[in-house]
C-alpha cells in the first residue's frame, strides 16, 4: 500500500488488486465474444423518430410485407424473396490498425513512430436500406476507420458510400449511397413488441457470403453491452439465428419482414449465440446521425451498479447510487450516494441499467422528477438534465472526482467483495473474494457482518449503501466467534 493508505483495527490485508481492460480487442478476448463486422459509455438524450412521413424510414403496420397467402410454417421463400433485396454487402477500404505492441499508445504520437510499411485494411460487413435514394444502417464498427466504403446490392450494382454519422455507444452507423435511386427499402418493426421464443430471420454476408439467409428465435432480451463497448447504452436482443462475422450490421426479421434488429455480435465461447441492438433503440439515434452526424445524450453525473439480493432476500427495484460527482445535475438536484431511485416521472426503475437507458432519452435541458428512497424515507427530487460529455472531459471529471475521494472505488462503483447470507444477528459471509477490499481488510468466512462506516448492515443494499457513504474510508466491524474485531482503510 502506498503511504497515503492506513490500515488499522485487529486485521491485516492485501494490496487490492485491480485489472481493468481497456482495449476493446482486449475486452472482446477476455469475454470470448467477436464483432462479427471485419471492419473494424456516464448517464447519457436520444431523439425520438421521425413521423412515419418524413421518410427516413418505412413503419411497420404489424401485418406480413408479403403480399397473397403466406404461410412462415409451409416455407419462408416468399418472405426472403421480398425483403432480402433490402439486404445490403459493405466493404470498407482503410489503412491498417497499429499492432498489439501498440495498444495503449497516444494515437496523436503515431505519424512520429516507425511501425514499418503499413498494408491496406479491408473489411467486409452488411447493412440494410431505410430510403429508395440509398440512406443504409449498418454498424458502427463495420465503417470505423475507413476511408472508402463500397455498398453491393442483391443485384450486383455497386456504390460508392460516405458515412453520415455513427454512434459507438449504439453501435449504429448511417451511410448514403452516392446516386442511388428508386432502392427497394426494408420496413422496421417494433423490438419492443418481441417476446423469448418469437421466430426471427437473419440475413447478411457471413463469412463474404452474401445474401446468407438463417432462422432462429429470440433467445432474451436487454442483456446489456456485455462489456464489448465501453459505457454503451446497448440492451442486446440474443438469438440463435446462426450468424458470422461479415454479418455485422445486417437486419434481424420478424416474420412479418420487418426489421426488429440490427445483429452485432457472435459469442466465441458458446457456439450459436448471436446478439443484435435493438431496431428501437436504432430507430431513436437515426434521425440525430442523419442530422448532425452524432447523437447528444442527456448526463445526471453518478454512478452506480446493480446488486443481486441476498440469499433469502427480495431483490429490490430500483437503481442504487454508488457516488455523484461535485457540480453536475445530480449533485444540484440533491442526489446522494447511497440513494436509490426507484422511479423517473412516474415510470419505474427495476435497475441501473434502466435508470441510465430513460436518462439517455431525456434531451439537455429538460426537467425530470426524482422518486428516490434515502435510507427509510421517500424523497422526491427535480433535476435538470444536463449533457453528457465527450471522452476527454469525462475522464478529467473522474481524475477530478478520485483526487478528491480517493482511490478505494477506482470505478465508481463500491463493493466489498464477499459473498453473504443475511441472518438475525447480521450477515454471515459466505466467502471472500481475491484482491477484494474485503480481504485487504481481513474479513474471512464465517465472520458476521454487523457494520459498515457506522451503519448496520443486514442487506447487500444497506452494504452498498453505506460504503458510498465516504468513497475514500471504510470501516468495518464484524462478530467473529465471541470477539468484535474492526478494521479501517483510509485512501485520500
Amino acid at each position: 500500500m502506498g503511504s497515503a493508505d492506513r490500515v488499522v483495527g485487529h486485521m491485516t490485508g492485501n494490496t487490492i488488486r485491480i485489472q481493468r481492460l481497456r482495449s476493446p480487442h482486449a475486452l472482446l478476448a477476455f469475454l470470448g465474444f467477436s464483432v462479427i463486422g471485419s471492419g473494424a459509455a456516464a448517464l447519457g438524450y436520444i431523439g425520438q423518430a421521425e413521423a412515419a412521413d418524413g421518410a427516413l424510414w418505412r413503419e411497420g403496420a404489424g401485418t406480413p410485407v408479403v403480399a397473397g397467402d403466406f404461410d412462415p410454417r409451409r416455407s419462408l421463400a416468399p418472405l426472403i424473396k421480398e425483403i432480402g433485396p433490402t439486404v445490403v454487402n459493405v466493404r470498407s477500404h482503410g489503412k491498417a490498425r497499429p499492432s498489439a505492441q501498440l495498444q495503449g499508445v497516444d494515437p496523436r504520437m503515431f505519424p512520429f513512430l516507425d511501425m514499418g510499411p503499413q498494408e491496406p485494411r479491408e473489411g467486409i460487413g452488411s447493412g440494410v436500406v431505410l430510403s429508395s435514394d440509398g440512406l443504409v444502417v449498418t454498424n458502427h464498427h463495420v465503417v470505423d476507420g475507413a476511408d472508402r466504403l463500397e455498398v453491393k446490392l442483391h443485384d450486383g450494382r455497386m456504390y460508392n458510400a460516405k458515412v453520415l454519422g455513427s454512434d459507438p455507444l449504439t453501435d449504429i452507423a448511417l451511410i448514403q449511397l452516392e446516386g442511388a435511386k428508386g432502392l427497394k427499402t426494408a420496413t422496421l418493426g417494433a423490438s419492443a413488441t418481441m417476446s423469448v421464443g418469437d421466430w426471427v430471420l437473419a440475413i447478411g454476408s457471413p463469412m463474404g457470403l452474401e445474401q446468407t439467409a438463417t432462422t432462429g428465435i429470440v433467445s432474451a432480451k436487454g442483456r446489456g453491452s456485455l462489456g464489448l463497448y465501453a459505457n454503451s447504452y446497448i440492451e442486446f436482443l440474443q438469438t440463435d439465428a446462426s450468424i458470422a462475422p461479415g454479418s455485422s450490421g445486417g437486419p434481424l426479421f420478424n416474420m412479418n419482414g420487418e426489421v426488429i434488429g440490427i445483429n452485432t455480435a457472435v459469442g466465441g465461447i458458446g457456439r450459436g449465440l448471436g446478439f443484435a441492438v435493438p431496431i428501437d433503440q436504432a430507430k431513436a439515434v437515426i434521425p440525430q446521425l442523419k442530422n448532425g452526424g452524432k447523437v447528444v445524450r442527456g448526463w445526471l453525473g453518478i454512478s452506480g451498479q446493480d446488486f443481486e439480493p441476498a440469499v433469502g432476500r427480495d431483490p429490490e427495484t430500483g437503481a442504487v447510487i454508488g457516488a455523484v460527482v461535485p457540480g453536475t445535475p445530480a449533485a444540484k438536484a440533491g442526489l446522494e450516494a447511497g440513494d436509490r431511485i426507484v422511479a423517473i416521472d412516474g415510470h419505474d426503475i427495476v435497475g441501473f441499467g434502466d435508470l441510465r437507458g430513460r436518462i439517455a432519452e431525456q434531451k439537455p435541458g429538460s426537467v425530470v422528477n426524482l422518486r428516490v428512497q434515502r435510507k427509510d424515507r421517500p424523497v422526491d427530487l427535480k433535476a435538470t438534465v444536463g449533457k453528457l460529455p465527450d471522452d476527454d472531459e469525462l475522464r478529467r471529471i473522474s481524475q477530478r472526482g478520485a483526487a478528491g475521494g480517493g482511490q478505494l472505488f477506482p470505478d465508481g462503483k463500491p463493493r466489498l467483495g464477499v459473498d453473504v447470507e443475511p441472518g438475525a444477528d447480521g450477515l454471515q459471509v459466505r466467502g471472500v473474494r481475491p484482491g477484494s477490499l474485503a480481504e485487504e481488510l481481513g474479513v474471512r468466512p464465517g465472520d458476521r457482518l454487523q457494520s459498515i462506516n457506522g451503519e448496520a448492515v443486514k442487506s447487500a443494499a444497506d452494504v452498498a449503501r453505506a460504503l458510498a457513504r465516504d468513497p475514500g474510508r471504510v470501516e468495518v466491524k464484524v462478530q467473529r466467534g465471541n470477539a468484535t474485531h474492526s478494521a479501517v482503510i483510509v485512501r485520500r
